[in-house]
């Protein structure tokens, strides 16, 4: 038999996934589709970069990816096959018909053709750039004539989108799997925490933290010493040029493989302030090295240990790393600020001979820019908006009671303080490490979130999400109104910016609810934001009901906030 091939092809002999992994092929096959197979060969097709995880993933597993030993790279246990060129490098054990677009076991006899259900559109007639830029030419020589100058300069140091990306993430990448690599296997890993500041180009400051899991407990040791390579690459970053200088990156690398990158432009700190900074998140959790193998004791234990028989421990096989981009662009704080342009401060150009005429006898603009800066200034001074005037609430209202709750207890015990202290003083919160938080379960209330900034608490969150209707949704909110006793009474809202700018309570209703929760986006989560009047001193108390329609079915939820302000 053969296999289809299809965009780009990941093959896999089965023979050599089945001699390291027994039941390779159903975990292959459970965990990654489109794939196929005949009786040789395990196809997994490709769209996009996933053909590297996977490769990652196989490589984790045993099987060898590529041979150098001859001085020519070639495919080993598995074969990268395009969809136009045929395999990606040389590979003696298999045969392929680019034409059809097919591939087989070389030494076997292709028949019956493996493959999706859809198959790959056929291939276009492909010509040369060249020839492709003398046609375009040819047929449409109004695109390659001389640009019209610009009706306004182009504003210095702006770059184009993704430039600072496709430089910067491409090295920290490289950063996060050398850091993987010193780490011993015995070491089950939870996270690793790589900060590196950049007080000048050229000079790094770095420290690192690796949280593992001994015996089902968390423990923290050092990063260990830092290949040359890893270094090379930091200085390359230290001395990347941008608008507003790059000072520092957090590189957090989860059990699971997930890697996130967060790049900074503050000023950078110092070795004793870097320290000081990591004391703060991780210091209540106690230190311990990896596990190491007990030392050989008696004459027995020696002899059997220079046999490789000894005592052992278990070794833990490295995550495949899976990298998630920034959620900002990188040109949002690498650009300087006179460099964005967002073309907000200018009019858009009249339309039409009326309006070309208006403007010339001085007429009104297309709209009133002044009167739109009113507006905002009036949003950013928390003027509450008016409330329509065919709308007057009534009936049953949230009422928060007077005795003190749960909840009325955390606000009034918030404090900005380092994380790591305020561990030490609650044992009854565990500590989320790939999220730098802490947690509290509170049953049928959800979890209380504890999270911080630059080390310090300063936030505690109660979130729950997915409930299928309002109904639902105001039943669960009686505990959690219940566990907010004692701050005062519930306000709305809608229109204001800052609780400051509310000083009456303004009642929230089950009708204006109704009302104004209904799910009719999938794009987008429709707020209700609400206050607690009686929050203690410099502490924002508060509560936010929210619907949507993702996957076109209604979901509501409630977010309770306590902020230090």
């Amino acid at each position: 038999m053969a296999v289809r091939i299809q965009f780009t092809t990941l093959l896999i002999r089965i023979d050599r996934l089945l001699a390291v992994a027994p039941d390779g092929v159903a975990a292959i096959t459970a965990r990654w589709s489109p794939s196929w197979r005949d009786e040789h060969l395990l196809a997994v097709a490709f769209m996009d970069m996933g053909a590297r995880d996977l490769a990652a993933e196989l490589e984790a597993m045993g099987l060898v990816l590529r041979d150098t030993s001859t001085g020519q790279r070639v495919w080993q246990d598995i074969a990268v096959v395009d969809y136009y060129d045929g395999p990606t490098l040389p590979c003696a054990w298999l045969e392929c018909d680019v034409a059809s677009h097919v591939a087989w076991l070389a030494g076997t006899v292709p028949g019956p053709v493996a493959g999706p259900e859809h198959e790959h559109e056929e291939a276009p007639v492909r010509i040369s750039p060249d020839k492709f830029q003398q046609l375009l030419q040819s047929q449409h020589p109004h695109l390659f004539a001389p640009p019209a100058a610009p009706a306004e300069p182009s504003r210095s140091g702006r770059t184009r989108p993704g430039e600072h990306e496709a430089v910067l993430l491409p090295l920290t990448q490289q950063i996060a799997a050398e850091l993987l690599n010193i780490i011993p296997l015995s070491a089950k890993i939870d996270t690793i925490v790589f900060i590196a500041h950049f007080p000048r180009p050229g000079e790094v400051v770095k420290a690192g933290v690796v949280l593992h899991d001994i015996d089902g407990e968390l423990r923290s040791m050092t990063l260990p010493p830092l290949t040359s390579e890893t270094r090379r690459l930091l200085e390359q970053l230290s001395r990347y040029d941008s608008g507003n200088r790059l000072t520092s990156i957090e590189i957090k690398i989860a059990g699971d493989g997930r890697v996130t990158t967060d790049f900074g432009i503050a000023p950078p700190k110092s070795p004793e302030e870097l320290e000081d900074l990591l004391r703060r998140r991780f210091g209540s959790i106690p230190t311990a090295r990896a596990p190491r193998p007990p030392a050989p004791t008696g004459f027995f234990g020696k002899l059997k240990a220079m046999f490789g028989a000894g005592p052992r421990v278990t070794l833990h096989p490295q995550p495949s790393l899976r990298h998630i981009p920034p959620q900002e662009p990188l040109s949002l704080f690498l650009d300087p600020l006179n460099g964005i342009q967002e073309g907000w401060d200018h009019e858009p150009p009249p339309a039409g001979a009326a309006a070309n005429a208006a403007s010339a006898a001085g007429g009104a603009p297309a709209f009133d820019l002044a009167a739109l800066h009113g507006l905002e200034a009036q949003r950013v001074a928390g003027t509450p908006a008016p409330r329509p005037a065919a709308f007057t609430p009534t009936g049953p209202q949230l009422v928060v009671p007077a005795q003190d709750g749960l909840l009325a207890a955390e606000a009034r015990g918030f404090h900005r303080t380092a994380l790591a202290e305020f561990h030490r003083e609650r044992p009854d919160l565990r500590f989320d490490a790939g999220e730098e938080r802490l947690v509290r379960d509170l049953g049928p209330l959800g979890e209380l979130h504890f999270t911080a900034w630059n080390g310090h608490l300063n936030r505690a969150d109660l979130y729950v999400k997915g409930l299928p209707s309002l109904d639902d949704l105001l039943a669960r909110l009686q505990p959690v109104l219940a566990a907010l006793g004692g701050l005062g009474p519930v306000t709305c809202a809608l229109g204001s910016r800052s609780p400051a700018g509310i000083t009456d309570p303004q009642p929230v209703t089950y009708d204006e609810l109704r009302r104004y929760l209904v799910p009719d986006s999938p794009f987008g989560t429709k707020v209700y934001p609400c206050w607690l009047l009686g929050a203690p001193p410099h502490t924002k108390v508060s509560l936010d009901l929210g619907c949507g329609l993702p996957d076109n079915r209604p979901a509501f939820s409630y977010l309770v906030t306590i902020a230090h302000i």
